[in-house]
């Protein structure tokens, strides 16, 4: 998907302007931002869900606001997870909730029930247990996993998620960052809205930055979440290990610049420190 100088706005405020971007195919990207700086109207803009003042949105070369464009495509290719996707939940049962989706597919009933199986166990379901209870007596998190289930059941090229984490317990969590892992390593496109900077940090590969409405950092996660000063320009703080590396260096416990954003890569900086060896000999 390419964005084109997207300008979108609510009265007279502009809430995105002139932005522009390239998702490719099986990137994992995450998007940072204070509250209020376009991150969830951006998602929305890119599955076709608002009106926009300018600009185009280009899926597989065709603009999604094209009267000639077939809308269908869409739905079939870009899978949207909003925020508070449990507020969704509606059927009588959680099976055919997350088979909603599903309802217009030209899949057979026995197709469309294994990708409900699939999509139930990825979120860490048994689906025999859990497929004819009604989604509205589950705890908040489980409604939350049911939820994004419905969305993966459609098995889309692109997968945009606002926040997902929020609700799951740190194993949950884990799981579902590894499967979205996974589903890059199959060529599904993965963008996703986040507080949790250290989530990103340890399995996007890009990130981008955004303030009032602008994209002001697009880059490698060390690029981005490493450069402290310009993450704070934007109100947010680095990833924990940048924090602890950053007040490593200004006592003079560790040497050198840039920041690492993982702690499995702050470790292996600290062992060097300690012991003077690099590399494959630490």
């Amino acid at each position: 998907m390419e964005v084109r100088k997207l300008t979108v706005g609510y009265g007279a405020a502009w809430v995105l302007d002139q932005v522009s971007l390239q998702i490719g195919a099986g990137e994992f990207v995450g998007i940072v931002g204070c509250t209020g700086c376009g991150k969830t109207t951006l998602l929305k803009a890119m599955a076709g869900l608002l009106e926009v003042q300018d600009g185009e949105i280009l899926l597989d070369g065709e603009n999604i606001f094209s009267r000639r464009f077939d809308r269908a495509v869409l739905r079939r290719k870009v899978g949207m997870v909003f925020q508070y996707p449990e507020y969704q939940l509606f059927a009588q049962t959680v099976e055919k909730d997350v088979g909603f989706g599903l309802k217009y597919s030209r899949l057979s009933r026995e197709e469309k029930q294994e990708r409900v199986r699939w999509a139930l166990e990825q979120m860490g379901f048994s689906y025999e247990e859990i497929k004819d209870q009604s989604p509205l007596s589950l705890s908040g998190g489980e409604k939350r996993r049911v939820a994004i289930a419905g969305v993966l059941a459609t098995k889309p090229e692109l997968l945009m998620l606002d926040e997902p984490l929020a609700g799951l317990d740190p194993m949950a969590r884990e799981m579902f960052l590894e499967f979205l892992e996974g589903l890059t390593g199959q060529g599904v496109s993965v963008v996703m809205v986040s507080h949790n900077v250290d989530a990103l940090a340890q399995h996007a590969a890009r990130i981008i930055g955004m303030k009032q409405g602008k994209i002001v950092m697009d880059g490698s996660c060390q690029e981005v979440l490493g450069d402290s000063r310009a993450l704070r320009m934007i109100g947010l703080l680095g990833s924990e290990a940048a924090q602890t590396a950053e007040l490593l260096r200004a006592n003079g416990v560790l040497p050198g610049s840039g920041l690492p954003v993982t702690y499995e890569a702050l470790r292996d900086e600290i062992i060097g420190a300690l012991t003077g060896e690099k590399g494959e000999n630490r």
